[in-house]
């Protein structure tokens, strides 16, 4: 299991001659096997948080943790590493490849950490049965609905067993009803493998699943004392 600390984090983008800044002294921990909601409107900065912590992009001041181990010394290679072994992404574009089967996408991060064929497809079948869709592993993308695909998206994000699943905006190319099915998996996949997860969204309904709900506002994060629509 792994926890997650953001410690004065900002971070500052330059456009042309204006400075932009979208995260200002953001102060956040997760500890190991919570399921932690971050709201705020888009543009918000919700993606770039995400993105900080996967070590996608670099802060500008402040420290990130995983594990009580500061990030800011990882080289490149040290971070492509991580991210195989230790961090699932789920994104609100499916990004699963056309041209591949469903068990083919799934099957990808592992054949990048260069796993075995025999566990890939014992470990690609579990994970479609985890998420509901094993009678749909020999379709490709374009023979999925759009629910099909985020589930298949999420098994992608899960066959290499990560302690740290990072979700953004995952329901937010689906309907209402299909968006609740796809929150309620990922909360309860993660929780039977007492996963980390920082899940980002606009959706007062998709942050009521969270045991810690955070609102980002001026480039800040905020608890939330009380999610609409829960006691």
């Amino acid at each position: 299991m792994s926890t997650i600390t953001l410690d004065r984090v900002c971070k500052v983008y330059e456009r042309g001659s204006v400075m932009v800044s979208v995260l200002r002294d953001a102060d956040l921990h997760v500890a190991s096997g919570e399921f932690c909601v971050i709201m705020g409107p888009s543009g918000s900065g919700k993606s770039t948080l995400l993105n900080l912590v996967a070590g996608l992009d670099s802060v500008t001041s402040g420290a990130i943790r995983l594990d009580d181990q500061p990030t800011h010394g990882f080289s490149d290679a040290e971070w492509t590493r991580y991210r195989r072994e230790m961090i699932g992404m789920v994104f609100q574009a499916f990004h699963l490849v056309t041209g591949l089967t469903a068990a083919e996408n799934v099957g990808l991060p592992l054949r990048l950490q260069k796993t075995s064929s025999a566990v890939i497809r014992e470990r690609v079948a579990e994970t479609l049965e985890r998420v509901g869709v094993s009678h749909r592993a020999g379709h490709r993308p374009w023979e999925l609905s759009g629910g099909e695909q985020q589930r298949v998206a999420l098994a992608r994000a899960l066959v290499h067993r990560p302690r740290i699943l990072l979700a953004d905006e995952p329901t937010g190319n689906l309907d209402s009803r299909t968006a609740k099915e796809i929150v309620a998996l990922i909360r309860r996949v993660s929780k039977e493998a007492s996963q980390t997860v920082v899940f980002v969204t606009h959706s007062e309904s998709a942050a009521r699943v969270g045991d810690h709900v955070y609102e980002l506002e001026g480039g800040q994060l905020y608890p939330m004392s009380h999610v609409p629509g829960t006691t």
